[in-house]
């Protein structure tokens, strides 16, 4: 298991979410959630799943729409500067 390797991770064991904060420090592919190959977790499976039913019940049963005051700023892509606030209405059964 990369992630309980000591040369990539210092305490490997230790609780310690903020070494993933600086992305650069940490080599690529030497955090794998769900492992891979013939022995995946299967709860990879399970959370894909339920992540696909919860978007398809979001995009089927509630109308988004976007706050009326919003403001944009340049730099270099248009940005939303209040962030992007969104208002979910609830569609009418059918």
């Amino acid at each position: 298991m990369t992630q309980m390797d000591t040369s990539i991770f210092p305490e490997p064991s230790k609780f310690d979410p903020s070494r993933f904060e600086n992305q650069a420090s940490v080599p690529p592919y030497s955090f794998v959630a769900f492992g891979g190959g013939p022995r995946i977790c299967p709860g990879y499976e399970f959370a894909r799943i339920g992540t696909l039913v919860v978007i398809h019940y979001i995009i089927t049963h509630v109308t988004w729409k976007l706050c009326a005051d919003n403001s944009f700023s340049r730099n270099p892509m248009p940005v939303p500067t209040q962030g992007l606030p969104i208002q979910l209405v609830p569609k009418k059964p059918f």
